[in-house]
């Protein structure tokens, strides 16, 4: 598969995955307040169902609009760059639901897609990226500089 393709897999896993906890948010939702401490949900809160669809919606779209962008652009290097950071924040998710399902001891929603497709299309895509260079090196230096 062509790089321009392989980069359309970001919305569409991501929709994927977004699907499956709109689905399964608002039955999760109550058990999350039975989990957390009253002092944790004070603090912190929880998002209604209805904040986290709108939130689903524009983290769905996103994706979307940088790979419509990447497929009209002469100069792709920007939002091939952008898509890839988009992947990242995703594997960042897969480590957050692997960690709250240990946690939780529980299933959390979300899980399924981040386990069996954002979790090995992360590696995939990441590993493709560097072997055929995507970005320049200037760029990934660039951020990899910036880290701990």
């Amino acid at each position: 598969m062509q790089r321009v393709g392989v980069l359309w897999l970001v919305p569409l896993f991501m929709a994927i995955h977004n699907a499956e906890e709109w689905v399964l948010f608002p039955t999760y939702l109550p058990l999350v307040k039975g989990w957390l401490p009253a002092a944790v949900l004070k603090l912190v809160g929880l998002p209604t169902v209805e904040q986290m669809r709108i939130a689903l919606l524009v983290v769905t779209a996103i994706p979307i609009a940088l790979a419509a962008w990447m497929s009209v652009t002469p100069r792709k290097e920007p939002a091939v760059w952008l898509l890839l950071l988009f992947q990242a924040m995703v594997l960042l998710n897969v480590i957050w639901h692997i960690g709250s399902a240990t946690v939780f001891r529980s299933y959390v929603p979300g899980l399924i897609t981040a386990v069996c497709i954002n979790l090995p299309f992360s590696i995939y895509l990441f590993r493709r990226a560097a072997r055929e260079q995507w970005v320049s090196r200037r760029r990934v230096t660039r951020v990899t500089a910036t880290l701990p």
